[in-house]
């Protein structure tokens, strides 16, 4: 008998299946932290690319814009913070729940999505063809 009071065989069962449930939590935290990371860089392609064309005041309130749209959707949106030098997740990494981080990558996609039917809207289509070509091929996992 182990420790536990139970077989040894079942005691080291218990004990893989509570380091393979940890394995597997760190996996997901992982992976959920690997799709904030695509994002915010394509994010800051987005931002850096249409800066020029548009420049700094029109960019940050289409940016805003696009969150508060995404944020009645997806309120843990609200983390995220548009500064001079584009968007910032600081704020939501720091507070983002459990919960929250299921829901992340349908908010991040919503986000985008949003942007680019704002910026579609404003441009006729013309910077968003630029835009779609430069980011094309990227994996949103």
């Amino acid at each position: 008998m182990s420790h536990s009071g139970q077989p040894p065989d079942q005691a080291k069962n218990v004990s893989e299946e509570s380091v393979q449930e940890r394995v597997d939590q760190a996996k997901t935290i992982a992976r959920k932290e690997e799709v904030i990371e695509i994002y915010e860089d394509l994010l800051k392609t987005i931002w850096d690319r249409i800066m020029p064309t548009l420049g700094r005041v029109t960019v940050t309130a289409i940016m805003e814009r696009a969150l508060v749209l995404t944020a009645e959707k997806y309120p843990v949106i609200h983390h995220l913070e548009v500064r001079a030098a584009g968007v910032s997740f600081d704020v939501l990494r720091q507070r983002l729940g459990e919960e929250e981080k299921l829901a992340m990558r349908d908010a991040l996609k919503e986000l985008i999505a949003n942007l680019i039917d704002i910026l579609a809207m404003l441009t006729g289509d013309i910077l968003v063809q630029q835009l779609l070509k430069e980011i094309e091929g990227r994996q949103l996992i």
